[in-house]
């Protein structure tokens, strides 16, 4: 019988049910999608977010006299590629030495102590087990840098910070003189920050020119990274075996600064957490609204659907009023009605589930520039959306159905 009742029901209300199968659809689609980009927006967006800067500094360990007596102490440059062997190597993007000195720069009548920073600017690194070269430096750790001409590309040549060379008046192509050395300045750097008033080097240029071959002062690292939570601000000194494996093996900014620390000998490695906080509240930010509009988009589509339902249910009150005069009891009605709401579902979550399927891919193109990982769980997740509209929709025409009284209806009094 049931199986009858809603042929005919599907048969003599065809717009209403391609009306509500429609909802559904677009209901789906867009909760489905929305739900998507949520699980893939912690990776995604970190990418975009590195723009921001390194989020780990790696400096020397100063223990016991050295850090009261001020006295300068180092770390290996040939411990870098080991940045690259740590447990989270593949969430490591990037990084960059750098090595601090005072120089004496000459530039015409000018003559004066500038800070001098010898770093890599775009170092190509061998790595073993890796087909492609794996690229360190200043454009793997702050692509926000601005650069008048060019970065140093030789032993040379130099970049010096915007400020300083308005001050001495220098231009692209001038030459200076730092240690009575002869350098042509390649490129003017800004950054709005102290790196506006230094000169930059290839590091082992400095390094020559300081006497401190295989020397760096310090290290920048950017690193994808999962957003804190509670547990990532743990100490791990007081934490459980099996807490601190959770730690350790969870991609927080705190373990990955702690794998760093482990292969730099002589190393403290620590979150720049103005960075590494503000990365974490930006993601969360973005969920909750991803989220929110989620459930706007159900509910949205819950109301189209009970809109229309109720708008049929108003053509079938006769049908209604005649199937309880027959002996249908509200089990009966509640049944065929969410029976239909169920088949509405499916094929609206059907449809919306190969929508969802092409609005994610274009979601990710468009804002990432690569698409967007389509997990096994959209399936079942588009499909339980589904359900839940029209379910919901139901709910009201339901609640009306069961109040309609055979006697009255059957007489044709409202």
């Amino acid at each position: 019988m049931l199986p009858r009742l809603l042929k005919r029901s599907f048969l003599n209300q065809k717009k209403a049910m391609i009306i509500m199968v429609v909802a559904v659809a677009v209901g789906t689609a867009v909760a489905a999608s929305l739900l998507t980009v949520a699980t893939e927006i912690s990776s995604k967006v970190a990418v975009e977010l590195r723009a921001f800067g390194a989020n780990i500094l790696v400096e020397p360990r100063l223990e016991g006299l050295a850090g009261v007596s001020g006295q300068a102490r180092y770390l290996e440059e040939s411990d870098l590629k080991k940045i690259k062997t740590v447990f989270w190597r593949h969430n490591i993007l990037g990084f960059a030495p750098f090595l601090d000195g005072l120089v004496e720069m000459r530039s015409g009548e000018n003559v004066r102590p500038v800070q001098a920073v010898g770093t890599w600017f775009e170092q190509k690194l061998q790595l073993p087990g890796e087909e492609s070269a794996f690229v360190a430096g200043i454009v793997s750790v702050a692509p926000w840098w601005s650069i008048e001409g060019a970065w140093a590309s030789h032993a040379d040549s130099v970049v010096v910070g915007s400020a300083l060379a308005t001050e001495l008046n220098l231009h692209v192509g001038d030459s200076v003189n730092l240690e009575g050395r002869a350098f042509q300045v390649s490129g003017l750097l800004t950054t709005g920050d102290r790196e506006d008033e230094q000169v930059f080097m290839e590091l082992a240029t400095l390094q020559g020119l300081l006497g401190g071959e295989g020397r760096i002062s310090r290290v920048q690292v950017s690193a994808l990274t999962t957003p804190m939570d509670d547990f990532a601000y743990k100490n791990p000194k007081t934490m459980t075996r099996t807490e601190y494996e959770k730690w350790y093996c969870t991609g927080y900014v705190t373990s990955i600064a702690k794998q760093v620390e482990e292969v730099m000998t002589g190393s403290r490695a620590r979150p720049v957490w103005n960075v590494a906080e503000t990365e974490g509240k930006v993601l969360e930010k973005l969920r909750l609204a991803i989220y929110l509009l989620s459930v706007m988009a159900l509910i949205a589509s819950a109301i189209g659907v009970g809109t229309t339902m109720v708008t049929s249910l108003l053509r079938r009150v006769e049908e209604v009023g005649l199937m309880k005069a027959l002996g249908a009891d509200s089990m009966g009605i509640i049944t065929l009605f969410l029976s239909e709401a169920v088949l509405i579902g499916v094929f609206g979550g059907t449809v919306g589930l190969l929508l969802s399927l092409w609005i994610s891919k274009q979601v990710g193109l468009l804002v990432f520039g690569t698409e967007l990982n389509q997990k096994a769980l959209l399936f079942p997740l588009s499909m339980g959306v589904s359900l839940i509209i029209a379910i919901l929709g139901a709910l009201l025409p339901i609640a009306r159905a069961l109040h309609i009284k055979p006697a009255v209806v059957l007489k044709g009094v409202e």
